[in-house]
């Protein structure tokens, strides 16, 4: 019991910073729904009110005071679509019950005894308040503001009450608020309980998702990760007014690599480009195996012959040693499309022109074992033509 009070404090603090930023989010929606619940019965309770009330010939006073609190839930219930803050939205629903029991107790004064309607509407004050999904803090708070309003504002005026009103208010009021408390912390655990569901399943649909778009022998992203990705990315790039290129990357000889070092150091050699690459690229583009020894670069870059160059360097560097092969330099056959900002190319037609650049390479791969094969094209901006750069 002590541990699901200590639970139920707060609405949405949890152990992890991470799950805490993730209640406050959810629980914002819910104290939203939960204030416009409290406005539309308290709304509904009013208007009916004031219907009986009128009906039963009851003061002028009381119809027209009742006629307000009703103009004023349905005012709160407007106003809690605006707000964008849970506190915000706390003290709209503290506002409605503070100022709805103020009136009951100006018109217990004014009649100068408290009819069983308003005892009816003590009660009711005290037994909505778990509709709005606040901690038990917060609810506490509340209660407390509307039993010390009662309190205060009767017994400073036994005169005009009864001692068995005064104690049979108290007792009502004692009593609903327990019935309340008890409420809130069922309800903010449960709440809590679900919160944290909800964030666990949140947080292995992301993992699903990431693996799903990984290659898991390279730690590369996949194809489709590249086909979902790829407008995006030249989306940001173009609205930046920067350019951005596709290459594609063929590891020379990879199949004598595999028959000859066996397919386990063929495995090395592929995580070792993945890893250079991916590294060269960082956060500003996408190393992605298509399939076998292929591999696409999609990234930004000042000068991306450079950064395809230096990234060839790390993956020689980062070669696995073997007893009995000796494949360094590693070969690399690289196609590069450089597309400048304003130009809207498909993936398929910069798959396309960059393919045809790494045929280019690869035809010439033999002049190229110490040294970077780089082909390079370079989309016009004007015309659109591609411009080829050896």
């Amino acid at each position: 019991m002590i541990s699901d009070l200590k639970d139920a404090w707060q609405a949405s603090a949890f152990h992890s910073e991470e799950l805490s930023l993730f209640a406050r989010n959810a629980t914002l929606n819910d104290t939203r729904r939960g204030l416009v619940s409290l406005s539309i019965v308290l709304l509904a309770i009013f208007a009916s009110g004031a219907v009986l009330f009128y009906f039963f010939n009851f003061s002028q006073y009381t119809v027209y005071t009742t006629c307000l609190l009703a103009v004023l839930a349905a005012h709160v219930m407007i106003s809690a679509h605006a707000a964008r803050d849970a506190r915000a939205l706390y003290l709209l629903g503290t506002t409605l019950i503070m100022i709805s029991g103020t009136a009951f107790v100006l018109l217990a004064h004014r009649a100068g005894d408290f009819n069983q309607v308003l005892f009816a509407s003590v009660a009711l004050l005290f037994m909505v308040a778990p509709l709005v999904p606040w901690g038990l803090r917060e609810a506490m708070l509340v209660t407390g503001l509307i039993y010390a309003t009662f309190t205060l504002s009767t017994w400073t005026s036994v005169k005009q009450f009864d001692s068995e009103t005064l104690w049979s208010l108290q007792f009502i009021m004692v009593s609903a608020g327990l019935i309340s408390m008890m409420l809130v912390v069922r309800n903010t655990c449960i709440r809590k309980e679900d919160i944290r569901a909800r964030y666990d399943l949140e947080q292995v649909n992301r993992k699903m998702m990431y693996l799903s778009n990984k290659d898991p022998l390279t730690g590369a992203w996949n194809r489709r990760f590249l086909k979902n990705a790829f407008d995006g990315f030249a989306a940001r790039h173009h609205d930046a007014d920067r350019p951005y290129h596709f290459a594609f990357v063929d590891i020379d000889d990879f199949k004598p690599i595999n028959d000859n070092c066996g397919h386990e150091y063929g495995d090395a050699v592929l995580r070792a480009v993945a890893g250079a690459f991916g590294e060269a690229v960082g956060d500003d583009g996408y190393f992605v195996r298509m399939g076998g020894d292929e591999f696409a670069v999609l990234f930004g870059a000042e000068d991306p012959q450079v950064l395809l160059a230096e990234a060839w360097e790390q993956a020689n560097a980062a070669m696995p040693p073997h007893k009995d092969c000796a494949v360094l330099p590693l070969g690399l056959s690289i196609g590069l499309l450089s597309v400048p900002p304003g130009r809207a190319l498909s993936l398929v037609e910069v798959s396309r022109e960059a393919d045809s650049a790494l045929y280019r390479a690869k035809d010439r791969k033999e002049d190229f074992r110490d040294t970077a094969n780089i082909i390079a094209k370079q989309v016009n901006a004007a015309s659109g033509k591609h411009e080829s750069v050896a």
